[in-house]
């Protein structure tokens, strides 16, 4: 009968009020708390930090209201050492306030790679193991007489031999031996009209023979330019020793590629 009665009074009432206040101001103060502990509903844009030098981070974020860090490096030739390539989250992306931002840089050094076993494969298979192992195969290849014709010899870096597996730098130039039969064997001269410096020493070393003279017109940039011109030309009936060199000209005028063409095709037909 008391507890009823209890519950019944103005003091229960008052105390049970007084309790639910306290509780909601209590409530209300983790919530204002977390809002504030995790900057809730309060975003920035990530800046966007593609070729920001790693000397100039920390003056760049500075009024951000982002952090980074750098989580990897990445070789690039074509990049400037030492500044941002990547990065995570995108630019522009909405994150909040002082969230870290994972970076990818440039490095100074290219990585190293195991030099692959080119002894004993064709010349094909070993250029195609250069290229994907980061590696750059010697324009100009020593053809010496031995009875396995277009099979690698020896493989070389900076003029001595070097060994399968040894470590060795990325865009390292190699350079190869490979023999051209025991007698005078000729090889047709393949036509390079129309295809890139890249593209002709790949169909050169394919054909067993030498990049020669290199000429190019007046260009910006050499990486589209293209042959026009080359010694001795492509015909059916046109042999040359293995190992032969074989002149280029090179242009990025489409007009006298396309006249260089016609001419090939007028003289192989």
């Amino acid at each position: 009968m008391k507890f009823i009665e209890f519950i019944k009074s103005k003091y229960f009432y008052k105390n049970l009020l007084l309790s639910l206040l306290l509780l909601g101001i209590f409530i209300w103060g983790v919530f204002k708390f977390l809002d504030s502990y995790t900057l809730h509903n309060k975003t920035v844009p990530v800046p966007d930090f593609a070729n920001i030098a790693l000397a100039d981070l920390d003056g760049f974020i500075k009024d951000k209201n982002v952090r980074y860090t750098i989580i990897d490096s990445i070789y690039d030739l074509k990049k400037p050492k030492g500044v941002v390539v990547d990065q995570d989250p995108a630019p522009g992306v909405q994150v909040k306030q002082d969230r870290k931002i994972y970076l990818y840089v440039t490095s100074s050094v290219p990585p190293r790679v195991n030099m692959p076993k080119l002894k004993d494969r064709s010349l094909r298979q070993a250029a195609a193991m250069i290229e994907s192992y980061g590696l750059k195969l010697n324009s100009k290849i020593q053809y010496i007489p031995d009875q396995c014709a277009n099979c690698v010899l020896k493989q070389f870096y900076n003029g001595k031999e070097i060994e399968p597996g040894a470590l060795i730098r990325k865009n390292s130039v190699i350079s190869l031996v490979v023999g051209r039969g025991l007698g005078d064997e000729e090889v047709a001269v393949p036509g390079l009209i129309g295809l890139t410096r890249k593209e002709a020493l790949a169909k050169l070393a394919e054909a067993s023979l030498n990049e020669g003279s290199v000429r190019y017109d007046n260009i910006k940039d050499s990486l589209k330019a293209k042959v026009y011109w080359q010694m001795p030309g492509p015909s059916k009936e046109n042999f040359v020793n293995m190992g032969s060199s074989i002149d280029l000209k090179l242009t990025a005028d489409e007009s006298k590629i396309k006249t260089s063409s016609v001419s090939d095709t007028t003289k192989t037909e």
